[in-house]
Order: structure tokens, then C-alpha cells, then sequence
């Protein structure tokens, strides 16, 4: 495959992950608020907060200063200047996917085409102002289709696994950034009130998965194992990590013992420490510290793809 078409596919992968998950972090922090409605909650904003996991808030305090709730809900959904927003992520995603037409099926780019021509017309500011919720679920759904026709239309060959590596690098960046901050947000909260632990697996849409499994206790030890060292659900740390090594793999050859590039040595390290460290180790050694290290790790492997297959 050529690298070109390699890469695109990579982002269009990244980018729209990226997209449903900024649509999904706005969504968990209207509920938030809702459940919030008394202002008790040490993390004042939950909207607002959502500009820290993208690590965005001076880029947003250099165009609207201290301006409040819904500039940041237009920050981070309507604005092309914005690199982090919704559209700017469509958009990256249609116009990178235009170019490698061939390598998709044709319901998986007129997916893609729709969402972008949606998100550009006056339809989705309309719904956005009537309900944003509805609208933020739209988002969602409209992503989870394409990736679902993806899964459903693709042969499983090098382009397959390149939208497949993009998708769930980004996922495992995106967690990452979601729970120190906001695990560092409810630190000081009164830990009898759950609220923003439970924000965090609504944001990840674990809620329903993980009360099934841990019955009614939410607490830090719960969610970090769900969202950290689960091997089943598929938006946890360990899940992404396995499947971004089963995809470089597939790339690689997928014969043998030996790794195939750096990347992959990279992933198997990280794999093997979060299949046998387990929470009390994690939260000894310190939270915010462990994701710290998962961030750095995932980060090496970004660069070493970029390197291994982009360069060529």
C-alpha cells in the first residue's frame, strides 16, 4: 500500500474517533450538570471542563477570553478556526477519505459525506439549538454507523487495519486525557458522591456495562479497573491496546514470535504491563502518574508509526 493512502486511512480513523469523542464528553456534561443541578460539585463547569481533556483551554482563552458556557459548546463543536472542534475533525476525516475512495466502500464514504455536508448546513445549528443532547447523540451515532459499516464492509487487508489502528490509538489517547483530568477533578470531591466518577463512564458510554458488573458501587477502584484493565469492553486501555497490536501485526506479516517494528515492540510492553499490574498498584503508585506513563507510551507509538509507515 502506498504510504500516502496508508496515512490517510490512519487519520480518517483518528479523526473521527476524535470527533464522537468530543460529542460524547459535551453530551456526559450536560447530564452532569443536570445531576449537579445543587452546584456541589467540587469541578464547577463541566462543560468548560471538557476544554482540559483536549487540552485546549488557551486556545480558546486567546479568541473569547472568559467567555462561558456557550462559547465553549460552539468552540468545540461549530468552529473551523478551531483544530479541535467537531466540524474540524469531519472535515479532516471527508477530505482525507475523498482522496482514498478506493480503499473504502462506498457506503462508508457517503457516510462520512453526509455527516460533513450535515454538520457545514444550517440543519445541524437548528437541531443544535433546539436540543443540543439530540444533537450531540446524532454526532454519536453517526460516527459509530461509519466505523460499524467499516467493520461490515472492508476486507480485512493493510487498509482495514490502518482505520482500525487510527481508531483505537486515538481512543486509547482520548481515555487517557478523559481520566487524569477529570479523576484529578473528583479527588477532592466528597467521595460518598459518585457524580463525577459516573461522568467519566457515561462519557465513555461504560455506564449501563459496568453496573452490570459492579451492581450499584461506583467508586475509583471500580471505574479505573473497568476503564483501564477490563480485556472485554471495548473502550478500555487494555481492549485498545490489544487490538492496535493485532492490527500492526496483521500489517506486519502477522507471522512469528518477533516484532515487526517498533511500534508493535512498543504496544507489546504496554500490553504486558496492563495485563498484570491491578489496581491497588495503580493507585499506590499514583493515578495520575500511571496515565501519565500510558500517554507517553501511546504517544511513542504514534511517532514510530508516522516513521515506520508514513515516511517511506
Amino acid at each position: 500500500m502506498l504510504s500516502r493512502v496508508a496515512e490517510n486511512l490512519y487519520w480518517i480513523g483518528r479523526y473521527v474517533e476524535r470527533a464522537e469523542n468530543i460529542a460524547r464528553l459535551l453530551d456526559a456534561g450536560f447530564e452532569h450538570e443536570l445531576d449537579d443541578a445543587d452546584g456541589n460539585d467540587a469541578e464547577a463547569g463541566p462543560v468548560e471542563s471538557v476544554l482540559a481533556v483536549l487540552a485546549c483551554r488557551d486556545a480558546f482563552r486567546r479568541r473569547h477570553g472568559d467567555a462561558g458556557r456557550e462559547a465553549v459548546l460552539r468552540f468545540l463543536t461549530f468552529d473551523r478556526r478551531n483544530s479541535h472542534s467537531i466540524l474540524a475533525m469531519i472535515a479532516r476525516a471527508r477530505e482525507n477519505a475523498r482522496g482514498t475512495q478506493e480503499a473504502l466502500s462506498a457506503e462508508a464514504w457517503s457516510q462520512i459525506n453526509q455527516l460533513y455536508l450535515y454538520m457545514s448546513g444550517p440543519r445541524a445549528r437548528r437541531r443544535f439549538e433546539s436540543s443540543p443532547a439530540g444533537f450531540f447523540g446524532g454526532v454519536k451515532r453517526a460516527c459509530v454507523l461509519f466505523d460499524g459499516l467499516l467493520d461490515s464492509t472492508l476486507p480485512r487487508t493493510e487498509a482495514y487495519q490502518f482505520l482500525r489502528l487510527g481508531r483505537h490509538l486515538e481512543r486509547l489517547n482520548q481515555l487517557g486525557r478523559l481520566l487524569g483530568v477529570r479523576a484529578q477533578a473528583s479527588g477532592s470531591a466528597d467521595p460518598a458522591r459518585p457524580v463525577a466518577w459516573t461522568s467519566i463512564l457515561q462519557s465513555c458510554s461504560a455506564y449501563d456495562a459496568y453496573l452490570r458488573q459492579f451492581q450499584d458501587r461506583i467508586d475509583p477502584e471500580g471505574v479505573v479497573h473497568y476503564l483501564v484493565l477490563d480485556a472485554d469492553f471495548p473502550r478500555s486501555m487494555r481492549f485498545c491496546v490489544d487490538r492496535c497490536r493485532e492490527s500492526l501485526r496483521e500489517i506486519n506479516g502477522g507471522a512469528g514470535d518477533d516484532y515487526g517494528s517498533e511500534a508493535e515492540r512498543q504496544l507489546g510492553r504496554l500490553d504486558s504491563e496492563l495485563r498484570y499490574i491491578d489496581v491497588a498498584e495503580i493507585l499506590d503508585r499514583g493515578l495520575g502518574r500511571f496515565l501519565a506513563g500510558v500517554l507517553e507510551a501511546s504517544h511513542r507509538v504514534g511517532d514510530e508509526i508516522h516513521q515506520e509507515y508514513f515516511l517511506i
